[in-house]
């Protein structure tokens, strides 16, 4: 990670890191090498995501303890 975050922040699998700005809707803070996203467009609802930083860690465990 480039940058720290005052956020959360998820990697996905195909590179780069999104932000949520929707109920599964991400948008990326920093696009992926090699693919023709810029920052701001909508990450594939395909992609996986996993947490890139404590705050997206700790906001995916209050999710699942919500459950």
């Amino acid at each position: 990670m480039s940058n720290e975050y005052s956020f959360p922040v998820y990697g996905t699998q195909g590179g780069g890191l999104v932000q949520e700005v929707g109920k599964n809707c991400y948008v990326w803070v920093e696009p992926p090498d090699g693919f023709d996203f810029k920052e701001g467009d909508l990450m594939p609802e395909e992609w996986g995501i996993a947490p890139a930083n404590e705050i997206a860690k700790r906001v995916l465990e209050a999710e699942v303890y919500r459950l």
